[in-house]
């Protein structure tokens, strides 16, 4: 097979390829031009990177360089309207993002003096109304499971166990947490801040009061059929992990004023659980990933003892399951930034007590819901939970055969939360909703559930693209 080898290139060929690497050069001379690159970004509402200082510890230990081509990317002259461009260019291909970029919202003031305005005419309606947080109808009892007697319990020492989650009602305007002990490292919307990467989020008045006629008419198609509503809007890392200043330096919103926002709005038959205040309590731990935008087995803990304490369920302590190591975990933004930036990651699952069986469509039976990933590739071990993302996913509790039954709506955040909830419910019934559309009364009705619990990303509910999924599903 001679004639397969490599053939000298045509004369033709060579006069393409001539000006297409001109272009290329004459590009990144401009991309060099210091006097052509912006400094701020309006897009973005920040500065942009600048020139690092060099210092030969810099250059031993790599981060010059790392630098150096974040200032590049960050400030290339014509970057703002290339982004507007493939922004554009994706939306006529159809094709979402599960970030919510922060754009100049309409009229004067900030997405913080905006929300502000908002909340308190939300709030001020919802006192008038005289709207509760009560769950809609049917009550049940709370069922809590002994211990398995073959369980090997681990000591937790890390997590600080409260008796009780913070009040959900409670306001909380300032907070401490991360703020920028080291110089705080922007790359887009992303930020990297004492070796954490997390994702910028704004606010958008129009997605969000459409997620809250969604929650509404769900609520009130379940109601009729007597069965519980309870929307779990689950918070990012950025709202949770950074101290309040420094949150409103970056120009990101604040996430708690979001959730009493729509739960202000939201009628009675929605459970509104506002897992926000108990995660900000605890967020000296390891809640979240360093280097990925999900949360951690113990941030879905403190969010699970949230949703007790709306659903009348009486917690089970996290002393009583079983810890399990699976090693090192790389995590979407592992990829993003420069490995040196971020602190280390690990995936700990907690094992629940109790006989529990996992079937999933077109796949073998599992014993429980944790699944071992030790072995598995560092980034794939967020698999753990529930083996990953599917249609359906059908989880039972042996132990408990006179349990209600639940049906959970989840993205990914949801899957290490459900892990808990098969302490309380005889069926976990999990849809992804992104591959189901069919209304959630009949879902319901159809599976004889008495609870139903919709658990995404609190960065979803600010997504144009997610929420229209859910337009047939929340009726």
């Amino acid at each position: 097979m001679k004639h397969l080898k490599e053939q000298p290139k045509s004369e033709h060929e060579l006069e393409l390829a001539g000006p297409f690497f001109a272009v290329l050069f004459v590009l990144m001379l401009i991309g060099f031009l210091v006097p052509l690159r912006p400094e701020y970004s309006d897009r973005e509402r920040r500065k942009l990177h600048e020139f690092p200082v060099f210092s030969v510890q810099s250059l031993l230990d790599g981060s010059y360089f790392d630098e150096i081509s974040a200032w590049y990317s960050d400030s290339f002259p014509g970057r703002e309207d290339m982004l507007e461009i493939s922004d554009r260019l994706d939306t006529l291909h159809g094709i979402g993002k599960n970030e919510v970029q922060l754009t100049q919202l309409t009229g004067s003031g900030s997405d913080s003096a905006q929300l502000d305005a908002l909340l308190e005419e939300a709030e001020a309606d919802a006192v008038s109304a005289g709207e509760g947080n009560t769950p809609a109808p049917a009550e049940i009892t709370a069922v809590t499971p002994k211990p398995a007697a073959a369980a090997s319990l681990s000591p937790t020492p890390e997590p600080e166990e409260s008796a009780e989650p913070v009040d959900p009602d409670a306001v909380i305007e300032n907070w401490e947490g991360l703020d920028g002990e080291e110089e705080a490292k922007m790359f887009g919307d992303l930020v990297v801040i004492d070796g954490n990467a997390v994702s910028r989020m704004g606010f958008d008045q129009t997605v969000t009061d459409h997620h809250i006629q969604l929650m509404n008419q769900a609520g009130d198609a379940l109601a009729e059929k007597g069965i519980r509503f309870f929307n779990l809007p689950i918070p990012t890392s950025v709202s949770v992990l950074l101290s309040s200043d420094m949150l409103e330096e970056i120009g990101a919103a604040d996430q708690g004023k979001i959730l009493r926002y729509m739960f202000a709005k939201e009628n009675e038959h929605v459970g509104k659980v506002n897992a926000f205040n108990n995660l900000l309590a605890h967020n000296k731990e390891y809640l979240y990933f360093h280097g990925d935008h999900h949360w951690t087995a113990l941030g879905a803990y403190y969010a699970y003892q949230s949703f007790c304490e709306t659903a009348g369920f009486e917690p089970v302590p996290l002393s009583e399951y079983e810890e399990k190591n699976m090693g090192e975990f790389l995590g979407t933004h592992a990829y993003s930034v420069s490995k040196n930036l971020l602190e280390p990651d690990e995936m700990i699952a907690y094992i629940p007590p109790g006989s529990i069986k996992m079937e999933i469509t077109g796949k073998e039976p599992f014993d429980g819901v944790i699944v071992d990933e030790s072995a598995n590739y560092p980034n794939m071990k967020y698999n753990c939970f529930i083996n990953g993302d599917n249609p359906v996913t059908v989880i039972t509790n042996e132990d408990l055969p006179d349990a209600p039954d639940c049906l959970v709506i989840k993205d990914s955040f949801g899957n290490p939360f459900v892990v808990y909830l098969t302490q309380h419910y005889h069926r976990v019934i999990v849809l992804d909703y992104r591959k189901n559309f069919t209304p959630v009364s009949k879902l319901a009705e159809e599976y004889g559930v008495q609870d139903v619990i919709l658990a995404q990303s609190i960065g979803v509910t600010q997504t144009r693209n997610a929420q229209f999924l859910l337009d047939n599903l929340m009726k």
